[in-house]
């Protein structure tokens, strides 16, 4: 025992030398923690274009104004200390009870222990070290520390770290962050204010009232409640303060071409590298976008709304290939409206998201030749009914989902989400691109959804399609490098098989249709192109998602900030065959312009299958019109159920058969009979002499034949009916016809024919014309002078 007792206390003498030897090494290269220090020799970093073009350059002392702690509200003061560090005047730099109490935390919940640092620490790591997570990192952060409580008292430390913290939008310390937000001096501000700017010292990306406004309010009200509970602020106070609204002075960039779009790049590059090497270390930051593009797109928005009080608009392109994101408006106007719709703005989608139950549909195997009821319907839904409008106008009766989708018919998508399933359709819509979380309801085929989606999300998912299926992930940095040329980073594409590619392509074929007949035919733009308009209820969103083999392009127009109706815009309502088709139109028509034409590639597993134009299934004998329709090769259309008898046909010769023969023919064809008895001089008993409609007419099934059947006739001898024909009979030439052979055993006193195609004349002799070829029974009845009748029939070949 006391072997291993001496053994333990040599470790713990070595590790304490070894300790202390570390410390005392460390110390000797750290910096004076002096103000002078604290600033050394920073670069300007840039963001570049795909092509190098300066989009905005970033400077850390630009935005910034030192003020005396006496001039910072003392409520501010309160809200930093109560969120960040609330034993601030009871530590020495470095607080051992907060960094086990935030370990604890880190450990119960899993994740690696970040928390624990200082306002001290805080100040150190933004003043003199890396932002780098390591242990020496941790080390130096400490001892500086330390060396910075010995030597400053602790309202000159928070004097410095609320000069020196990092704000978001390039302000550095409280005064230039007052000023972006709110428009005045930190010394003006209100609690709720001063609440608010503490809360996004732990996250300026994540808690910008600009970029993320819910997280932002959330993140305040969370530090109100934390000076109530420290004791800074009463209950009335509090209250109050939390039930404020934020009030912005609006956020002003540099980067007029793409606003948007530099920040969502400095969200994520900050996120990645830190602040203060972001706005200091001399970066070159090269993006995906094409700024040429980019002000094609804004542009295209500016001419379609350009009046005071047009909503707004956003713009997202994707390269359907990689996904690197060529052009983003975030909205009309950045100086009035920072909040970035393309990337942040949760909104319905509208018919804009039936592609993903048709893609269902057809990964399911159902034909999109199949008709559907096309007028209004109630759907029995649970226990609800689910009560859905039809196809516009009066319309009603069976529609192929095809020219449903083109013209964009509520009722056949309700049918069809209850068919495929709405759980179904959101693993579409998620493998499509779409963020998880959608509700899985029978509304989401009309674009009902929860949350909503944002056009970053719709571009994407439409850009599946475009590339045959393959998911890419959109990205907006092509490479970050540092003063010396190195390369710290390099954006690749990253693309997966979402569906078959046979599925997209037979999607695409059909949205195709959607441009050049159905809905959005504003978006045409005279080559190979895909699409589809949402238009939501009350006309609060609109949409034209639509693509190429080049471009995918996602183009929505609303008023980002409430759900105000479009009801008259330049004098008309917003849908999606609208601004948005027509904004969509415009910049893929500029971006496009020069570049050879192409066409979206067909797969192997397609083909052409005959179907009923009426039921959208394999045609019978009897379906009126059929077309050929592009089908997967996996496909087994059902026969046709609505023609599975004819709805027409032609009427039987029934004149001079006997009336059992007469009714049997009519039935088998099914058509009524009504039977009229005549005497007719002549004609034996029971013998047709006469028939309504003649024969050789096309009727429908069921319509009614009357015929005349003899009774007897007199004494009389009836006359003998014949005639000549010629020889040969061309269609559209006119042919004679010669009834002189006939005989009596009195005279003839009449000549009436009729040649099988609906006409009749009289005469002895006629001329006749027939329209087309064909085969035709021709017939001569012939009167004689007392009444008798008599006739005869021969068939002609026209040809």
């Amino acid at each position: 025992m006391r072997a291993v007792a001496l053994a333990l206390l040599l470790v713990v003498v070595a590790v304490a030398v070894t300790g202390c030897a570390v410390y005392v090494s460390m110390s000797r290269q750290l910096p004076d923690p002096d103000l002078a220090n604290a600033r050394g020799q920073d670069q300007s970093s840039v963001i570049v274009d795909r092509k190098g073009r300066e989009l905005v350059k970033l400077y850390a002392e630009e935005n910034r104004k030192d003020i005396k702690l006496a001039d910072m509200p003392t409520q501010l003061r309160q809200a930093v200390i109560a969120t960040e560090d609330k034993r601030f005047y009871e530590h020495e730099g470095v607080d051992p009870i907060g960094i086990t109490r935030a370990l604890v935390v880190d450990v119960m919940k899993g994740t690696k222990a970040q928390g624990g640092s200082t306002i001290t620490q805080q100040y150190v790591k933004q003043a003199f070290v890396t932002s780098e997570k390591t242990l020496k990192r941790k080390l130096q952060e400490a001892i500086l520390a330390q060396k910075v409580e010995s030597k400053y008292t602790k309202d000159e430390i928070l004097e410095r770290y609320l000069n020196t913290i990092y704000f978001g939008h390039g302000a550095y310390g409280v005064e230039a962050a007052s000023r972006v937000y709110f428009g005045k001096s930190a010394k003006d501000l209100t609690l709720a204010e001063c609440a608010m700017i503490a809360g996004v010292i732990k996250s300026p990306g994540n808690y910008s009232p600009y970029l993320e406004p819910d997280n932002a309010k959330a993140r305040r009200d969370t530090v109100l409640k934390q000076m109530k509970d420290q004791g800074y602020v009463d209950e009335a106070s509090y209250v109050a303060a939390a039930a404020s609204q934020i009030k912005l002075v609006g956020l002003k960039s540099r980067a007029a071409s793409a606003p948007y779009f530099v920040e969502w790049i400095k969200e994520q590059v900050i996120e990645k590298y830190g602040e203060r090497r972001v706005y200091r270390g001399g970066l070159t930051i090269k993006t995906t976008l094409d700024l040429k593009m980019q002000r094609m797109a804004q542009r295209a928005v500016n001419e379609a709304l350009s009046r005071d009080g047009d909503p707004s608009a956003s713009v997202v392109t994707l390269d359907p290939a990689t996904g690197e994101v060529l052009a983003m408006v975030g909205g009309k106007d950045f100086a009035k409206q920072q909040f970035n719709v393309a990337v942040q703005g949760k909104r319905q989608p509208g018919s804009a998201f039936k592609p993903f139950v048709l893609t269902t549909a057809l990964e399911q195997d159902i034909c999109p030749e199949r008709a559907y009821e096309s007028g209004p319907v109630k759907l029995q839904v649970g226990s609800s009914t689910w009560s859905v409008t039809g196809a516009h106008g009066a319309a009603k009766g069976p529609m192929r989902l095809r020219t449903a989708t083109e013209e964009s018919v509520n009722s056949v998508y309700a049918q069809l989400i209850l068919e495929v399933g709405a759980d179904k359709v959101v693993e579409t819509a998620e493998k499509l691109g779409i963020s998880p979380g959608i509700e899985a309801v029978p509304a989401i085929a009309l674009g009902g959804l929860k949350h909503g989606v944002s056009p970053m999300e719709m571009a994407r998912a439409y850009a599946t399609l475009a590339a045959g299926g393959m998911r890419t992930k959109p990205y907006g940095i092509l490479s970050v490098k540092d003063p010396a040329g190195k390369t710290l980073f390099t954006g690749k594409p990253k693309t997966e098989r979402a569906i078959d590619a046979n599925v997209a392509y037979l999607v695409t074929d059909i949205l195709r249709g959607v441009i050049t007949r159905g809905t959005g035919t504003a978006a045409g733009i005279g080559r190979p192109a895909a699409g589809k308009t949402g238009t939501t209820q009350q006309y609060r969103d609109a949409w034209f998602v639509g693509y190429t083999p080049e471009l995918a392009t996602a183009v929505w127009v609303g008023y980002p900030d409430s759900q105000q109706e479009m009801t008259s815009v330049h004098g008309r309502a917003v849908t999606g065959g609208s601004f948005p088709a027509q904004i969509w139109h415009d910049f893929m028509a500029a971006a496009l312009e020069g570049r050879p034409e192409s066409n979206f590639e067909k797969p192997d597993g397609l083909k052409h299958a005959s179907v009923c134009t009426v039921s959208g299934l394999a045609p019978t004998p009897f379906c009126p019109k059929t077309i050929k329709a592009l089908v997967l090769s996996s496909s087994d259309l059902a026969t046709c159920t609505v023609h599975a008898t004819p709805t027409k046909v032609r009427v039987p010769a029934l004149v001079g058969t006997p009336k059992e023969d007469a009714l049997t023919a009519l039935a088998t064809v099914k058509l009524k009979v009504k039977v009229v008895e005549k005497v007719v001089a002549g004609v034996a008993a029971g013998m047709v002499t006469a028939q309504t409609p003649v024969a050789g007419n096309t009727v429908n099934v069921g319509t009614l034949v009357t015929i005349t059947v003899s009774a007897g006739g007199s004494a009389n001898e009836p006359p003998v009916a014949a005639f000549t024909v010629p020889s040969s009979i061309k269609a559209g030439k006119s042919a004679a016809f010669d009834g002189s052979t006939s005989t009596d055993d009195g005279s003839i006193a009449k000549y009436v024919w009729e040649f099988g195609d609906g006409t009749t004349a009289t005469g002895k002799t006629v001329g006749h014309i027939w329209a087309a070829a064909g085969t035709y029974e021709v017939t001569l009845w012939v009167t004689d002078n007392k009444g008798e009748q008599a006739s005869v029939t021969r068939r002609v070949t026209v040809k």
